[in-house]
Order: C-alpha cells, then sequence, then structure tokens
C-alpha cells in the first residue's frame, strides 16, 4: 500500500495559530520513510527562506551559561511528557547539570496531567511546588490570572530581548504562549492530528487505499468491515475507536470536530453555545463510530496502546504518535500509513500544544536557571524529533534531517495548515470536564446528544458560578 503523499503546503498558515502568517514555503516531501535516526544538534539550522542563521539557541549547555554561573541553585521540574519525551529530558538534564554543576534539577516525569495540575496550582502561590511546569495550552489564561507565569529572561537565553526569543520560531505558532509582548510558556509539543492505519489489517480486510475515510461518516461506514470477534463472540479487532483516556482528550477531538463544522464554545458575551445545531451534529457524528470504549488497553501515558497492540486498525495522532507505536511494537514500523484526518465538516482543524512554564513564585536565580536550561533543552529540535515525534516549531525545524525523511510529515504538515487552536478561556477545565460528561452520557448510556448537550451547559454553568 503506498503511503499518501501530499504536496507540503506553504507554511505561511502550516503551523499557525490564530490568523499570523509567515512567506516560509517548506520543500517538497521526499519519498515516505521510517523514521530518521538521531543526528546532529541544530546549530546553524536553516532560515525559513533557506539561508544559515547560525545557532538560534545553545546547541550546547556551556555555550549559553546561566546569567550567575557560581551560586548554587535547585530548581524541580514537573514533566506530563509521554515516555520517549521522558527519556530525552532525562539525558539532557544529565548533560545540562555536568556543564552547571552549581545546577541541581530535581525531575518527576511522567505526571498525570490534570492531577499534576491541581497540585501545581495549588502549591504554587505559597511559593511550592515545581519551578518548571509542564502545561497545557488552553491553561495559559488562568494561569496568567492566577499571578503563576515568570516571563522569560533573555540574557538567561543568550538573547537580548523578548522578541529575539518570539523570532527563534516560525511565525504566529507560540503567539499563544505570548502575554503583553512577554514570552511565558515554550512548547514541547505543537501540533494537530492525522489518521493512522495499519497497512495489515486494512488489506486482509480486502481494502485499499480509495477506502481511506476522509469523513467521520465514512470511517463509521468501515467499522463493520475491520471488527472482529473470537469464538467467544469477545472482541478482538476494532476499525476506529475514539480515546477516553483523559480529558483532554474529549475536549480536543469535540474540539476539532466543532471547528469543523464552523460551530463555536461561546457566543459575544461570553456565554456557551456548545449545544448548537453543529455540537449536536459533532456528537452523532462522534456517536456513530463507537464500537466499545470498555474494551482497552490505553492508559493516559501510553494512549496509542491499543493501535500498537494491533486491536484498532485506524487511530489518529501527530507526529509523535509514530514513535510511540513503534517503540510499544516494533512489528508496526513500515505498517503505518498517515492520511488526514477525517473531518466532520470543511472547517479549519485543530491545533494544541503542550508548553513548558516558569514558576513567578520561584525566586530570580531560580527563573533564571530554569529558562536557561529551557534553552538549551529547545537547542536541537532534531534530537527531538528523531527520538519522540514532537514537534517544536524552531524555524528551519523541517529542514533537519530527522524531519525530512519523517513518514507522513507532509499529511501533518496539511492536517494543521490553518488549523484554530483550542479555546481560551479562563475556565476550560470546567469547560473540558462539561464536554466530557456529556459524550460519556452519549456513548456509554445512549443519551440523545441534544439533551446531554444542554445538560452540559447547565453543568459549565453551575461549576464557574462556583
Amino acid at each position: 500500500m503506498r503511503r499518501r503523499a501530499l504536496l507540503l503546503p506553504s507554511l505561511s498558515v502550516a503551523l499557525i495559530i490564530g490568523a499570523c502568517s509567515s512567506t516560509t514555503t517548506p520543500p517538497a516531501s521526499s519519498a515516505p520513510s521510517t523514521q530518521a535516526s538521531p543526528s546532529a544538534a541544530a546549530s546553524g539550522a536553516a532560515s525559513p527562506s533557506g539561508a544559515a542563521t547560525g545557532p538560534l539557541m545553545a546547541a550546547k549547555p556551556e555555550d549559553c551559561p546561566p546569567v550567575d554561573t557560581t551560586s548554587p541553585v535547585t530548581i524541580t521540574m514537573w514533566s506530563n511528557t509521554e515516555a520517549p519525551g521522558q527519556a530525552v529530558e532525562e539525558a539532557m538534564i544529565d548533560e545540562y547539570k555536568a556543564a552547571n554543576p552549581n545546577v541541581t534539577i530535581t525531575y518527576t516525569g511522567g505526571m498525570d496531567l490534570f492531577d499534576s495540575f491541581d497540585r501545581f496550582q495549588a502549591a504554587a502561590p505559597a511559593g511550592s511546588g515545581p519551578t518548571i511546569y509542564g502545561a497545557y495550552m488552553p491553561w495559559i489564561p488562568i494561569l496568567q490570572e492566577n499571578n503563576l507565569l515568570a516571563s522569560a529572561v533573555p540574557a538567561a537565553m543568550c538573547a537580548t530581548s523578548q522578541q529575539q526569543i518570539v523570532d527563534r520560531y516560525v511565525q504566529g505558532t507560540i503567539d499563544s504562549y505570548v502575554v503583553d509582548g512577554n514570552v511565558v510558556a515554550l512548547p514541547v509539543q505543537q501540533n494537530g492530528w492525522s489518521l493512522l492505519v495499519n497497512e495489515r489489517l486494512f488489506q486482509e480486510a480486502g481494502l485499499t487505499d480509495a477506502d481511506i475515510p476522509s469523513t467521520w461518516d465514512e470511517a463509521a461506514a468501515l467499522q463493520e468491515k475491520l471488527k472482529k470477534t473470537d469464538a467467544n463472540g469477545r472482541l478482538t479487532q476494532k476499525g476506529f475507536e475514539f480515546r477516553y483516556t483523559g480529558p483532554q482528550w474529549y475536549g480536543n477531538t469535540f474540539a476539532g470536530m466543532m471547528w469543523n463544522l464552523g460551530g463555536e464554545f461561546f457566543d459575544a458575551n461570553g456565554q456557551p453555545i456548545f449545544n448548537s445545531d453543529e455540537g449536536v451534529e459533532a456528537l452523532r457524528q462522534w456517536k456513530a463510530n463507537v464500537v466499545d470504549p470498555t474494551v482497552t488497553s490505553n492508559v493516559q501515558n501510553s494512549p496509542y496502546q491499543d493501535f500498537a497492540n494491533e486491536q484498532d486498525a485506524l487511530s489518529f495522532g501527530g507526529p509523535n504518535a509514530l514513535s510511540f507505536v513503534e517503540q510499544l511494537n516494533p512489528a508496526m514500523k513500515g505498517n503505518i500509513t498517515v492520511a488526514p484526518l477525517p473531518k466532520a465538516g470543511p472547517g479549519p482543524n485543530l491545533l494544541y500544544g503542550f508548553p513548558y512554564i516558569v514558576s513567578a513564585k520561584a525566586t530570580e536565580a531560580e527563573q533564571a536557571a530554569a529558562w536557561n536550561f529551557l534553552n538549551y533543552m529547545f537547542s536541537d529540535p532534531n534530537r527531538w524529533f528523531a527520538n519522540t515525534g514532537l514537534l517544536q516549531p524552531i524555524i528551519g525545524w523541517y529542514e533537519q534531517p530527522a524531519a525530512e525523511s519523517f513518514v507522513g510529515l507532509d499529511v501533518f504538515i496539511s492536517d494543521i495548515t490553518g488549523a484554530r487552536a483550542l479555546p481560551q478561556t479562563t475556565h476550560y477545565g470546567q469547560l473540558q470536564t462539561a464536554i466530557k460528561n456529556a459524550i460519556d452520557r452519549v456513548v456509554l448510556e445512549d443519551a440523545d446528544p441534544k439533551a446531554s448537550l444542554d445538560q452540559a451547559i447547565q453543568e459549565y454553568n453551575t461549576t464557574i458560578a462556583q
């Protein structure tokens, strides 16, 4: 089965949050292949026009030392990055500490995203909790409202200004992380989703490239062809199943379908309206693709387990999903076709991100050391992409060896072209919970989509009033 090959579109909207644009045009992709092995650091990464720019971030920790290189300082870091990313973080922490023996970094990885957020919000105001925290794009407004975001320290990042830090990234890609002209977060992951197809299972079902679904209704129509049960009627293979491993999967997926359909979460006055016709239609299409959410091995920190186990013939994810799946099951290497994500309507797809923030409650010395370390940690997008598939949109990232040879890169870029970011609200936690509850009622209790969304609106309004 050939891999889907799309001409790489202009990056003028490819990695853009909102309506920002640039003139970057990445090269057409070469023949799809498996992921590249780790390669040299990204110093000297090419600019969008192809001109050499020199190192944008220090390629080695000693190239950009902390502001104060003599006084001992201890910083803590909480990470919810998936396992491949944790390995990169741990290695880079060791490298950084070796070059900066006065800086101690205490690292905790593999944390649950939402549990850690509750803990961070409880601990940070009192001056405890981590110095560096792995957050979620839609949380930036509430973290800012609670005065928990420390602005980047340019001098600690070998930069002369906040704008110079912004200029290291493809135009528009970190807009959600800039508040009043100050950088308050940097992304470890910034991408959308594409469709992942198990070639072998697809072929065994008598299906070809022409059968790869482009809409969610088409995906639903394939379910019976791809579904399998054993002699006892136990489900052994599904065509497709949405993910129910954590609230963000509900919120992200529903947001993407709403954007596809032209729906909105709030009206001009900030009142919730996601029980609209578009919201109801999104839930109808969601329900049409339900097989049995209880038959799963997916968990929060391994959300692609069912696809890796070849229980799900179709799945979805960003570039990091391929790396994750192949590490879970090496037999999947070379067996995955990347295709455009099915759509609920003609509107834009979803863009989301997971940034690191520095606590405003940390001391000045701790903040400087934290930003200095983050400067090093994001100095090599090639290393990150080769090992994890996590996309950090530093200028020239797509011209690094790992990106140029990555399976399906053209499709991943196409799926985030013109994409729309998650809704920005200080009540995103309440919104996401209300959406999760609405979907669970429809999926698990066969509730009417409109009635369930009406109830979700009531739940949302009640919780934000408390």
